[in-house]
């Protein structure tokens, strides 16, 4: 089975969380953290950060590890490193329609609200629960 291995953002601002709708493929109109795969040498911070300037435009700042999602697709074995991050608070995330169609800040009981990727769907159960501990500002 084929290995994906990608790095996610948890972003925060003002209380709600940035999650983002695919645009395309399979599991378009799905919603996930945004983020993306890990190059061969590339650590899963440095993918991060490539990755949300590649999609959204913008910069995150400090980051620290949440939790590291493992998910069997029927055709591949996602890793998904998901890390809460700032964000600067002169960046602002714009959409790359051709990756996502919709960018949504939203809270905390607003997670089940939304159709999750499969493996985001984990994480963002669990994040529901843990939403005050992960987002404190003094772990940024």
């Amino acid at each position: 089975m084929n290995q994906i291995h990608v790095s996610a953002a948890l972003i925060t601002r003002n209380g709600r969380l940035l999650v983002a709708r695919r645009a395309a493929g399979s599991q378009e109109g799905s919603w996930e953290l945004p983020g993306g795969k890990v190059e061969d040498g590339e650590s899963p911070r440095d993918a991060l950060r490539r990755e949300i300037l590649e999609e959204l435009g913008c910069k995150v700042g400090a980051m620290w590890l949440y939790d590291t999602v493992e998910y069997d697709y029927p055709d591949f074995h996602l890793t998904m490193d998901c890390f809460v991050c700032s964000m600067p608070p002169d960046e602002e995330p714009s959409r790359n329609p051709a990756i996502h169609s919709e960018l949504r800040w939203i809270a905390r009981e607003e997670l089940a609200d939304i159709e999750w990727l499969p493996a985001d769907l984990q994480l963002a159960q669990g994040l529901a629960y843990y939403w005050d501990e992960a987002f404190s500002d003094q772990l940024l």
